[in-house]
């Protein structure tokens, strides 16, 4: 009884010496150790990706996702955040891709960012914010198509260059990647740099991704990681070009040049290869029914047999087929200039009784401008000694130029 009146005894007076023992360790506390506000800097981590390969997908920006930075402000205890501040482990902004879906309209798509704080002290902070919310991932489908490799050999002596023929092995390679990214890719070159060149060397290489520009593509895995590039030495050998035209022109019309540029190329390949090609013949050209001039350009490549290539030059060739409109032209030529160009049987004497003869030609205007007289004989093979009438007057004509009027005859007196 006596203790507990000894407890009892003045509590009004203990209760507020309790207090203010608690009030007083609060405000050392908070003196010592109070409530703070930091900034911290993380940068985005990307978890789970494996998730998503495994459906079938890639992340295509995912070198972008990881460069980002978020500043994330936390409320905590001053000792508490001086011993996450030197802590090794740092504060995490994580992006989970394990329920991440494809959107099948190929848009990218919105994932949250994730703060994970480390427990390195018995003590809980606050998030008050982050700069960052979400990231855009740009997730498609893994795809793999195959592509004929490409061999380049850099060596310096250019007079050398053009008559390399490389081969690789394997010759067709496998590339995989996300679908934007193997869509890109033009062709995939092995190249090699040889201090000198050996017949029949053998040298190792990357298969390297080009697009259409000619820039490297990146993030592309191969089926094979190197290849084997074998390098010989060519001959080389300057073969002509040949066309022909086919069908007529429209009436009146008719073929007045056919022009090849170039006329002949340099090809190289084995002994064997170019023992066999001595002119590479291009498909006719169809005139028919045509009045104007008439263009046509060939790769030349489609035209060469197996093991030919094209060196030094362009590989296409331009033919251009000429038309002109005929036009006709009457022409005097004087009796005295037509001959015998020297037919006249021996022993004999020609002479010509007749007047000047006027005949009608027809050609291309081109053509008739350049005819002002013609050569016009008679021949008199196997004649005897008497006088002949309408013996025909052979005449002489350019190319393209053609006799309309009927044939002419003179009178011829041997003796």
């Amino acid at each position: 009884m006596k203790n507990s009146n000894n407890f009892t005894k003045d509590i009004g007076w203990k209760l507020l010496s309790l207090a203010i023992a608690v009030a007083l360790w609060f405000t050392v506390i908070n003196t010592e150790n109070p409530l703070e506000t930091r900034s911290y800097i993380a940068s985005v981590q990307i978890q789970n990706e494996e998730s998503l390969f495994e459906r079938g997908y890639v992340v295509v920006n995912e070198n972008e996702i990881n460069s980002t930075r978020v500043t994330v402000r936390l409320r905590g205890q001053r000792l508490a955040l001086d011993t996450l501040s030197q802590s090794s482990t740092k504060v995490q902004a994580i992006v989970d891709l394990s329920n991440v879906i494809y959107s099948y309209n190929g848009e990218p798509v919105s994932v949250p960012v994730n703060i994970v704080i480390p427990s390195v002290v018995n003590n809980s902070f606050e998030i008050l914010s982050k700069s960052v919310q979400s990231v855009t991932v740009d997730i498609q489908p893994y795809i793999n198509k195959d592509f004929t490799v490409k061999p380049v050999v850099n060596y310096s002596d250019e007079s050398s260059g053009e008559l390399i023929n490389a081969v690789t092995s394997p010759s067709t390679i496998t590339a995989y990647g996300a679908k934007s990214v193997i869509n890109s890719i033009a062709e995939v070159r092995a190249s090699v740099t040889p201090d000198t060149l050996k017949n029949d060397m053998v040298m190792t290489a990357s298969p390297t991704a080009y697009d259409a520009e000619g820039n490297v593509v990146n993030n592309v895995t191969f089926s094979s990681s190197e290849l084997s590039v074998k390098i010989s030495m060519d001959d080389m050998k300057s073969v002509r070009i040949a066309v022909d035209t086919t069908g007529r022109p429209a009436e009146d019309y008719q073929v007045t040049g056919l022009y090849l540029s170039p006329e002949t190329i340099d090809v190289a390949g084995s002994e064997e290869a170019l023992s066999g090609i001595s002119v590479i013949r291009l498909p006719d050209i169809d005139i028919a029914g045509m009045d104007s001039n008439i263009i046509r350009t060939f790769d030349i490549g489609d035209y060469l047999p197996e093991g030919v290539r094209i060196v030094g030059g362009t590989d296409t060739v331009t033919a251009t087929v000429t038309l002109e409109r005929n036009e006709e032209k009457n022409i005097v030529i004087p009796a005295d200039s037509i001959t015998d160009n020297g037919t006249t049987p021996e022993g004999l004497t020609e002479h010509i009784e007749s007047e000047d003869i006027e005949i009608t030609v027809s050609g291309p205007a081109g053509k008739l401008e350049l005819v002002d007289g013609v050569n016009a004989y008679v021949d008199l093979s196997g004649y005897e000694a008497g006088t002949y009438e309408d013996v025909p007057v052979v005449i002489e004509l350019p190319d393209d130029v053609s006799l309309t009027s009927e044939t002419v005859g003179v009178t011829v007196v041997l003796s």
